[in-house]
Formats: structure tokens, C-alpha cells, sequence
């Protein structure tokens, strides 16, 4: 009797310990898991029509989003005049959705949060809104992005 309850006190104690090294393991698996899926579905060609914070003037163009270390790069061609700014995916708020996050500027710093969703074919759609920092607008600017993957541009 006493031999049989040792031996399932040292079963218990090989399971106890395997799983104490498994939970232990686990953190550092679960920090490269936590990154949301977005930092991969986004990067990608598009094109883009916008419009100007406080006006009604629009504007397109092209533009390329690439993963640079723990940024995306963005891209943009408007008016054959080519720009680059960097941004993160982040939470709206807590438990909301994510969202990618521009901030660039010096002199007047200015910022751009999108909204990230997906089209009829499971591509991605960006809508925007961008202007200076704080939002000092009656009405702030405006950039869709449509995924320019589906198809191949058209040829002149």
C-alpha cells in the first residue's frame, strides 16, 4: 500500500513538473502569436482618391505600403509628387478594432488614422481621415485606399 502511494505521488510530481515547464515555455511562444493579423494583411499596392481637410478639393493617385520593422511605410504619388510616412497598427480604443496610425511633420504635425476593413474579395480597404494633430477642422481630410492586387493596371 505505502509503495503504491509513493509511486503516484512521484507521477504526480513528473506531470506537475512537465506542466509547470510547458507554462513556463509558453509566454515567449505567446508574445510572437499576439501580434495582430492586420501587420500582414495590409502591405500592398492601392490606389487612392482623397480630399483636403476644410475643403472640397479631391485629389488620387498610387500607393505602396511595406513592413519596416515594427512600421509600415506608406508610400503615396499624388500629383506625380511621391511622399513617405510611418505608421503602426494600434487599437481604436480598448477592446475596439485596429487601426493603422499616421503621425508625420515637424513644423506642423499632422496625422491620419484608418480604419482597416476588407472588399467583396477579401482584399484590403483603408478608409481615412488625416489632418493636423488634435483635429483643428470643421471637417478633416479624407483617403480611401482600394487594393490594387485583384487586377493589373490597365494599359494605356
Amino acid at each position: 500500500m505505502q509503495k503504491r502511494f509513493s509511486s503516484a505521488i512521484v507521477l504526480a510530481m513528473r506531470i506537475l513538473f512537465i506542466d509547470l515547464v510547458c507554462i513556463s515555455a509558453s509566454p515567449a511562444y505567446a508574445a510572437e502569436e499576439d501580434e495582430p493579423p492586420q501587420w500582414s494583411f495590409v502591405p500592398g499596392r492601392y490606389q487612392l482618391i482623397g480630399r483636403h481637410p476644410d475643403s472640397l478639393l479631391v485629389y488620387s493617385g498610387t500607393a505602396r505600403i511595406d513592413r519596416v520593422g515594427g512600421q509600415l511605410r506608406l508610400t503615396r504619388v499624388i500629383a506625380g509628387r511621391r511622399s513617405q510616412i510611418y505608421g503602426v497598427i494600434r487599437r481604436a480604443d480598448p477592446g475596439e478594432a485596429y487601426v493603422l496610425d499616421f503621425k508625420w511633420g515637424k513644423q506642423i504635425p499632422l496625422e491620419m488614422v484608418c480604419v482597416i476593413g476588407s472588399d467583396l474579395d477579401n482584399y484590403p480597404r483603408l478608409t481615412c481621415h488625416w489632418g493636423r494633430a488634435g483635429n483643428p477642422h470643421r471637417q478633416p481630410g479624407m483617403e480611401a485606399y482600394f487594393a490594387q492586387e485583384p487586377w493589373d493596371p490597365v494599359s494605356p
